[in-house]
């Protein structure tokens, strides 16, 4: 059966199209209540690097997931190209859970008894991760500063807070029979209760690689969202899921009930039902590709919330605007944006040329870290390369790394003048990252010391979570005629922050 993709505008008026609609984006404050070690080792582990000595131990059947060994899938299967393997196990489109192993520590048991698949493997997972092929990379997006945002679906709207998350390509909501969601706390879609859903009934699986994840079965309905300036809503029919159980601790600590990916339309792992060829599988694609927005861009600017050496004492909010920019909050205006074009078939990837403490080029000393990296609004942190962030790290007076568990960190007192601000060059333009925005979260472990917002481990580009973005304007565009319809990212600095120097 094929669903035709329909986007449906709601309006007093016959059509109303080429509009600029608002998401306002609220801070999850439900992670204030964690410890900032949990957090930062499912964010790490999410991206598949190893936190503390790992063991080998495949002892697990996973013959109900249809995955073989090699040398039996060659027997049984032949394929000229073969994608994603890992320790002899076809990994297909790498949806499966890993759990890495190390030491055996409470919380580590604690999040390996609620995973869905416990793997330990003894090998560098940075090359699943992959930059430019065409792979559909899961992985976890939990951190301790999240924002959150609420979309409706069905007929009549349902409500459901979710998590926008430009790393990823699927947008997926709990279901009312999902006994693992925690649903006491959490909000269900009830497809039984709108007269527009459609039930494609794909089986749907998305293993992130922290040892949580979702599964459930695919679904059509209309989807709404945003505000204009006159208050009319923007509604689109699309492809979704519905998970029936998930697991992990990330996804029941968290306050939303789903994410919505952003990403590009090349990770999405929902199979398309859609007639018309090539009408987009992410809301911001699907926008665009059926000329319904002012512009072809999503601007995104989160507002940190008001912090002090490690603790948060008030809640930032944000914005998400698609079709147009808040020329207000970008010094200079819109000619105040600096842009790149994406180099990623996954991400929103684009060319960094350095990276620096102060006035001290890191890269210039290091020729290893590759100079590309993602915008990513499902990563709390910037992760970066282990040689990179050695060197950041050595420029911070008393910052430490845990050899246990890989994590930085910085005194929470670090501030200005005593210690540089950090910088990403982009496009020949320094953008910063303040020295005490670094001191993220107070360690739980270590009195006076707070881990740190910049980690390292990852081997194949530059992580560019919400501690850049919150310090940023950042504006995704699909293109236009003036230059070539290349897909681009735009970036600026915000009025609403002081210059960081």
């Amino acid at each position: 059966m094929s669903i035709r993709y329909i986007l449906v505008i709601l309006s007093t008026i016959t059509c109303l199209v080429h509009a600029q609609l608002t998401l306002p984006i609220i801070s999850d404050p439900s992670f204030n209540l964690l410890s900032g070690e949990i957090l930062v080792s499912q964010q790490l582990i999410s991206w598949g690097i190893r936190l503390g000595p790992i063991s080998l131990g495949l002892g697990i059947d996973l013959s109900a997931l249809g995955l073989k060994k090699r040398e039996d899938y060659r027997r049984s299967r032949a394929r000229s190209t073969i994608n994603a393997r890992l320790l002899g196990l076809d990994l297909g489109l790498l949806n499966l859970g890993l759990n890495l192993g190390g030491s055996k520590s409470s919380q580590q048991t604690q999040t390996k008894s609620k995973a869905l698949i416990n793997l330990d493997l003894d090998a560098d997972l940075s090359s699943l991760f992959s930059w430019g092929d065409a792979d559909n990379v899961a992985r976890g997006e939990r951190g301790d500063t999240e924002w959150f945002t609420y979309i409706s679906i069905g007929t009549p709207p349902q409500s459901l807070p979710i998590l926008p998350d430009t790393g990823s390509s699927d947008l997926f909501v709990f279901g009312p029979s999902c006994s693992s969601c925690n649903l006491y706390n959490h909000t269900s879609f009830n497809p039984h209760q709108s007269a527009t859903y459609k039930n494609v009934s794909d089986d749907w699986v998305y293993y992130y690689a922290d040892g949580s994840g979702a599964l459930g079965y695919t679904s059509s309905d209309i989807i709404s969202f945003g505000q204009y300036h006159d208050q009319r809503i923007i509604k689109a029919e699309m492809d979704f899921a519905i998970a029936t159980q998930v697991g992990g601790s990330d996804f029941k600590s968290s306050f939303p009930s789903g994410v919505m990916g952003l990403g590009l339309d090349s990770m999405s792992t929902i199979k398309s039902h859609n007639v018309v060829e090539d009408e987009g599988k992410t809301l911001f694609s699907k926008l665009v590709k059926t000329n319904q927005l002012s512009e072809n861009v999503l601007s995104i600017r989160l507002q940190k919330g008001r912090q002090s050496q490690g603790v948060v004492y008030e809640e930032g909010q944000g914005q998400y605007t698609f079709g147009g920019i808040e020329e207000n909050y970008v010094r200079g205006g819109r000619e105040g944006l600096v842009w790149m074009d994406v180099m990623s078939q996954n991400y929103w990837g684009i060319t960094m040329e350095d990276i620096s403490i102060g006035s001290s080029s890191i890269l210039s000393q290091d020729r290893t870290t590759p100079r590309r990296a993602i915008i990513d609004t499902g990563t709390t942190l910037i992760i970066t390369s282990d040689s990179a962030s050695s060197m950041i790290h050595s420029n911070i007076y008393g910052s430490w790394q845990d050899p246990k568990s890989s994590i930085w960190y910085i005194p929470c007192s670090t501030s200005y003048r005593s210690t540089g601000n950090v910088f990403f060059t982009v496009s020949g333009k320094r953008f910063g990252v303040p020295i005490e925005d670094l001191a993220w979260k107070r360690s739980n472990s270590f009195d006076g010391m707070c881990i740190s917002g910049v980690q390292g481990g990852m081997e194949g580009f530059t992580v560019l979570g919400d501690m850049f973005i919150k310090n940023h304007y950042v504006v995704l565009s699909y293109g236009s005629e003036e230059n070539g319809n290349n897909i681009q990212v735009g970036l600026g600095d915000r009025t609403d922050i002081s210059p960081i120097l």
